[in-house]
């Protein structure tokens, strides 16, 4: 009773005040509206990026574990470009598939690796990803596998079907080297 009395008498004041100040008031609601309405939706596009972007990183780590190297690679724009830690950049998707078959060669495998997303920005049809990883790899002649664990970031491009692919990554060890060769 009194909200509806306040309500009221909030109304009977508004519709007194000149057309000045209304037009002035309203205004404001309306800008205020349009500000909520579009933070709310850039916040639900942020989640659902994010939540689109780690089902990809699991697809990513199946392949990655599996070997699949067209698979993998299919999950980049053909001008990507990667900046691996303690390597130099490979520009195009050709020049990354070589540098991971390159390390193929050497027998490193990869036995383990989980991806944590931690922070999704949306800037047009790029989307950055922030995150942190855990990794164990396998080389000949060791007998147990290598841990690592870092951070990355990733520029994903949205394409024209709507999908997602790497356009830039970069990580890099946590691990400090010269500790490992003590």
């Amino acid at each position: 009773m009194v909200i509806i009395i306040q309500s009221k008498s909030l109304l009977h004041s508004f519709l007194k005040q000149s057309n000045m100040k209304k037009l002035s008031i309203l205004s404001f609601c309306l800008v205020f509206t349009v500000l909520f309405a579009v933070n709310a939706t850039i916040a639900q596009t942020a989640a659902e990026y994010k939540a689109k972007i780690e089902k990809i990183n699991k697809e990513m780590t199946r392949y990655m574990l599996e070997g699949n190297m067209e698979k993998q690679m299919s999950l980049y724009t053909s001008d990507a470009i990667s900046m691996p830690s303690y390597e130099p950049m490979n520009e195009g998707i050709a020049a990354i598939r070589k540098a991971n078959e390159e390390m193929l060669k050497t027998g490193m495998k990869i036995t383990a690796f989980e991806p944590v997303t931690l922070k999704v920005l949306v800037n047009g049809n790029m989307i950055t990803e922030i995150g942190t990883y855990k990794i164990s790899m396998s080389t000949p002649g060791t007998e147990s596998p290598m841990q690592d664990h870092g951070k990355y970031l990733t520029i994903w491009e949205k394409q024209k079907d709507g999908s997602l692919k790497v356009k830039i990554e970069t990580w890099n060890t946590d691990v400090d080297p010269m500790s490992m060769m003590k």
